[in-house]
């Protein structure tokens, strides 16, 4: 028996579906796309991936496909897995992994790429998976790069994921296994990576009556007949097993189809014309949202027949239901004691009018159906053969004898029934908050946003989108904060500067999750700068796709954006956009986080070695390891960079010390001009991660600042804890504001440990007039910044059933 389970569905913070195979006996297998914020479905739904050993990614590479596969890797090895297998029909593979070398490492998991040639097949003794590799024009070649380019990605790909670990302090810009210059000159096929599921087919009963009648000696010979082999008794006669066996029983066939966008269409419909349907029981359609639902597409559905199982995924299809339930809980919970700290999550959805009627389905509350063309859809495919591809629907498959009885297929959809008001009834009312009902945090919220309001419109504001340390978990997602810099200009306007500091895995699902259409596009209209404090993976996991959505709002302008980041990063960037959109690289502005050290020595880079040389040392007898050299002109400042930046942002002076937690880690300050009436300023420091650093960063580049945020990732009691991961109490980051005489302060990047409320009581005296903890989606007016402080006690009381199901888990 095997179970299909729906991971992700497409909604606004899930842009791609995510499909689980899972045996009887445990086995588990991925298929679809990676998308940013898989892993945090999994961890929602309660999902074990301990037996996961392949991951089979469809469609076309890009970021929005598998931006949440770097941090499951990572996940996954630290969760002590061995082995892993990466499957595509492309070597575009190699090069993907190859871009992660200097921020994704783990020693102790062998990580495979697999590049699935048109047609072939892999097997592991439970399932044969073929490749299915289409073009608009049908056929595709799964090659990019050439033999000895291969080689060496492949090399590369295997150094990342060494079965022995550092025994020292370890940088991957230091490896000259690692540091290697990636080609930069290749063509990416337009293709498409489908599969076909095989399940292999299960061995009838052995029938020891039968056996016996044929003469068949009890003992050795019934094991080998019912293990499939046949045998020859002493009197010369063969007993093959198809004489004493039952017959075999299959399993129906699984088709999984990715169609990027209507370009496709054509060459899927002439690739699977003539496709052999027999024993076929179920096709994934996972549509991209450039795929017009109409009578082409509806047309090519029914080449599969009448009675086959179909599941479509498409974002005018699947419904923007609320995929994380404990993040969203918690955001109400919260609302309820400030409710203008918070934007209750957005759901809408708009679907395909033709694609409900056409199948007679029934749609959420709170839908609208948009009709795209005149005519109504019509399909000869049975209404209830076509399900929409979404969160809790569940395709069991079992086995059958053909020919004498039909496919077994059980779908089961075990969607929750969530809504606010269940949410407010069951979680918030039972609470009895005095200041707090229904109308107050829901009916009047609904649709409202909090953040930049006509009444703050002069006053500097703080999202904070993410505010978990390490890996995405049900209550908080990884760091990421949102700085909102008013400036007025001569004329009296408000121009705002946005600045995204630390961007972890999701942040723009966070986004579009929390905030209107309207707003969404205000804030990317008005970001300016991109800040990365360091190269761990849950600080910038989610900058490609901020990257990519600021360009999508400014497609029509010359604007540029400043990328602030250590330089490793910068290679990242820009390696990953050759192979996307090299279009965007042209309107970024990078500067090293180095070039705004604070002090006369700036840290030298190392150059990378020419792949073609890489290759040579792979074939060479002679393995000694070979010096990387020093980059000598990286110490030299950007100075027209950087006082271009002054001069575009409105900036008196930007800075960065070096923070006390891993190679090639700063904490920053920045001074904003306010007015061009006035030479006041606004200072910001953010600590990144990092110990407390009194010395460079409270007493130095900080000093008076009107505003810190700094890390406080674990309670007082865990200091040791806090020493050997190079992070901070709660009470070392009051210790680092105290000294920096901060104004106002906001502590984050919590513990996972303490998803809910962390430690508010038996701190140090904090200094500062206003402070504030935070969580995720929180906006902060700086002006009632210390507001949250007549809350601080009702605080554990709001979170009392997370904690007892914290603790009935444990």
């Amino acid at each position: 028996m095997f179970y299909l389970t729906t991971v992700a569905h497409p909604t606004s913070d899930t842009s791609h579906p995510l499909l689980l195979l899972q045996s009887h006996h445990g086995d588990r297998y991925f298929f679809g796309k990676m998308a940013e914020g898989s892993q945090r479905c999994l961890t929602e739904s309660r999902t074990r991936i301990g037996k996961l050993q392949d991951i089979f990614l469809t469609g076309e590479l890009d970021w929005s496909s598998l931006g949440g596969l770097p941090g499951m890797i990572l996940t996954i090895a630290d969760q002590g897995k061995a082995n892993l297998k990466l499957h595509h029909g492309s070597d575009l593979i190699n090069y993907v992994v190859s871009t992660w070398r200097y921020f994704v490492f783990r020693f102790g998991i062998s990580l495979q790429t697999n590049a699935m040639k048109d047609q072939e097949i892999y097997s592991d003794g439970l399932i044969k998976v073929k490749s299915i590799v289409v073009s608009q024009s049908g056929v595709s070649n799964c090659l990019v790069f050439n033999e000895r380019q291969n080689m060496a990605l492949k090399s590369i790909v295997a150094n990342m994921f060494p079965k022995n670990g550092p025994t020292a302090r370890y940088d991957p810009s230091s490896d000259p296994f690692l540091n290697v210059e990636l080609p930069t000159q290749f063509n990416v096929p337009k293709s498409s990576t489908c599969f076909e599921i095989v399940f292999e087919p299960v061995r009838g009963k052995f029938r020891p009556e039968i056996a016996v009648k044929l003469g068949v000696p009890k003992g050795p010979s019934f094991g080998k007949l019912a293990s499939g082999q046949s045998i020859t008794l002493e009197d010369g006669s063969q007993i093959t097993p198809e004489q004493v066996l039952e017959k075999q029983r299959q399993f129906p066939r699984v088709l999984i189809l990715d169609i990027p966008d209507d370009s496709y269409i054509e060459g899927f419909r002439i690739r699977f014309k003539e496709y052999d349907c027999e024993d076929l029981g179920i096709v994934y359609f996972f549509l991209g949202a450039d795929v017009t639902i109409n009578d082409n597409l509806v047309k090519f559905m029914e080449l599969f027949g009448n009675d086959v199982q179909m599941f479509v995924s498409h974002s005018k299809v699947c419904p923007n239901s609320i995929v994380f339930k404990g993040a969203a809980l918690t955001v109400l919970k919260l609302k309820a004691l400030m409710v203008q700290n918070f934007n209750l999550p957005q759901s809408n959805s708009i679907l395909s009018k033709e694609f409900y009627e056409c199948f007679n389905k029934s749609t959420d509350p709170g839908t609208t159906l948009s009709q795209s063309q005149e005519e109504p859809l019509r399909s000869t495919i049975p209404s209830e053969n076509v399900h929409p591809f979404t969160q809790g629907t569940m395709a069991q498959i079992e086995s059958f004898t053909k020919d004498e009885e039909p496919m077994k297929i059980k779908i089961e959809n075990n969607r929750p029934n969530w809504s606010w008001d269940f949410a407010y009834q069951r979680h918030v009312k039972p609470l009895n908050l005095p200041t707090t009902s229904f109308e107050k945090i829901i009916t009047e919220q609904q649709g409202v946003d909090n953040f930049d309001t006509l009444e703050k419109k002069n006053n500097v504001e703080v999202i904070t989108l993410g505010t978990g340390s390490a890996l995405p978990s049900k209550y908080r997602n990884v760091l990421s904060t949102l700085l909102k810099i008013p400036y007025k200009t001569d004329t009296g306007n408000i121009d705002s500067r946005i600045i995204l500091l630390d961007a972890g895995e999701n942040t723009l699902g966070t986004i579009k999750r929390h905030f209107p259409t309207t707003a969404v596009c205000k804030i990317f209209k008005n970001m300016k700068m991109m800040y990365l404090s360091h190269l761990h993976a849950d600080h910038h996991l989610g900058i490609i796709s901020i990257l990519k959505e600021w360009f999508k709002h400014h497609q029509d302008d010359e604007e540029i954006i400043y990328v602030i980041t250590p330089w490793q990063y910068n290679r990242f960037i820009t390696e990953w956009l050759l192979l996307e959109d090299v279009n965007l690289l042209s309107r970024i502005r990078y500067i090293s986080c180095e070039h705004l050290v604070n002090g006369s020595y700036v840290r030298r880079e190392t150059k990378p070695i020419p792949l073609e040389e890489y290759a040579n040392g792979l074939e060479s007898a002679d393995k000694k390891r070979r010096k990387l050299e020093i980059n000598n002109n990286s110490s030299l400042r950007d100075l027209n960079s950087i006082k271009k930046m002054y001069k575009d942002l409105r900036i008196f002076n930007m800075q960065t010390c070096r923070a006390k937690h891993c190679d090639w880690a700063y904490s920053n300050t920045i001074s904003f001009f306010m007015s061009s009436a006035s030479k006041k300023l606004f200072k910001v420091s953010y600590s990144g991660d990092t110990r407390p650093n009194i010395e460079h960063f409270s007493k130095d580049i900080g000093k008076n600042s009107d505003l810190l945020i700094h890390e406080a990732t674990l309670d007082n009691e865990l200091i040791e804890d806090a020493i050997k991961k190079k992070h901070c109490t709660i009470n070392e980051a009051i210790e680092v504001s105290n000294k920096m005489n901060a104004q106002k302060l906001i502590l984050t990047h919590f513990s996972q440990r303490y998803p809910k409320a962390p430690q508010v009581n038996d701190n140090i005296k904090i200094l500062a007039k206003e402070y504030c903890y935070a969580f995720d989606g929180m906006i902060v007016d700086y002006e009632t910044l210390g507001e949250q402080e007549s809350v601080f006690e009702q605080l554990n009381q709001v979170f009392m059933e997370e904690k007892q199901e914290e603790e009935d888990e444990n």
